[in-house]
């Protein structure tokens, strides 16, 4: 049995059918506009296996993150990667950092954390060449609200601590070769530890690079690259259960890394001496 529709009825639905497509369209639209605000910041990619200081060339895969951060410099963002104590307050990612006990003094086999010519020593609760400990990792969620429960502690240890101006220790793989001598910033890595290398080896290296107005099209700062890559028989493994949110992860550490330093709160004090003259 046919149900005859008014002209008012019809109109009704035709307006509510152009009503729920334009907001549609909308919140379409803001969503875009949302994502590329945030893609402005920075961004992170899995991407093929990009070569490490200790590890050189190989692996299975790399997580990579890039921001620009205005009006600092190589040093203050790099005072704010190596003090520690500052991460609960920019590192949702891994906010929290145990360092692992010195050998004794008299222990034949003891080293103390050293830095290359060029960086100086940190202060307490900062990462020198050689500081090892366990980070807070967090997979998903903000580490940085209260009550945040890690996914898993992971050890490391610092690996390279350098000025890029100097001789490096590997030449930059994202750099093209005539700016690999050019470039000024610093260089700072660390490998996990825990499995054995067949099973499971990574590194993470952050290279923080001084941008000028030329360089930058008008703008002045630091541009940060960090990339880990990730080799062994469980990177596969790796890769396909959390490689989403590593990708999503590292963006979001570099965001929050990029919102700590323009703000003026990363590490002006510990700036490298001479820097920026």
């Amino acid at each position: 049995m046919d149900v005859p529709f008014s002209t008012s009825t019809i109109a009704v639905i035709i307006f509510t059918g152009i009503l729920i497509a334009l907001t549609a369209l909308y919140l379409t639209n803001t969503s875009n506009k949302m994502t590329n605000s945030s893609k402005e910041l920075y961004t992170s990619t899995l991407e093929p296996p990009i070569p490490t200081p200790t590890y050189g060339a190989g692996g299975s895969f790399t997580v990579l993150a890039r921001t620009f951060i205005p009006h600092t410099t190589p040093g203050s963002v790099l005072s704010a990667i190596r003090d520690t104590s500052t991460w609960a307050h920019w590192n949702g990612f891994t906010p929290h950092f145990t360092f692992s006990p010195l050998p004794s003094p008299d222990s034949k086999t003891s080293t103390t954390p050293s830095s290359e010519p060029g960086i100086p020593p940190g202060k307490e609760g900062w990462l020198n060449l050689g500081s090892q400990g366990s980070m807070s990792v967090h997979m998903s969620g903000n580490g940085l609200e209260p009550g945040a429960k890690k996914s898993r502690s992971q050890e490391m240890v610092i690996t390279i601590l350098e000025p890029l101006s100097s001789t490096p220790s590997s030449p930059s793989p994202l750099a093209p070769s005539s700016q690999t001598t050019q470039r000024k910033g610093y260089r700072i890595a660390w490998k996990s530890l825990g499995y054995a290398h067949w099973q499971l080896h990574s590194e993470r290296v952050t290279e923080l690079v001084e941008i000028d107005e030329d360089e930058g099209e008008g703008r002045k700062g630091t541009e940060y690259v960090c990339w880990e890559t990730f080799g062994g028989a469980l990177a596969p493994v790796v890769k396909l259960a959390v490689g989403g949110q590593l990708r999503e992860r590292f963006g979001e550490y570099a965001g929050g890394l990029r919102g700590f330093c323009f703000a003026g709160k990363g590490g002006m004090e510990g700036e490298i001496e001479g820097e920026g003259e």
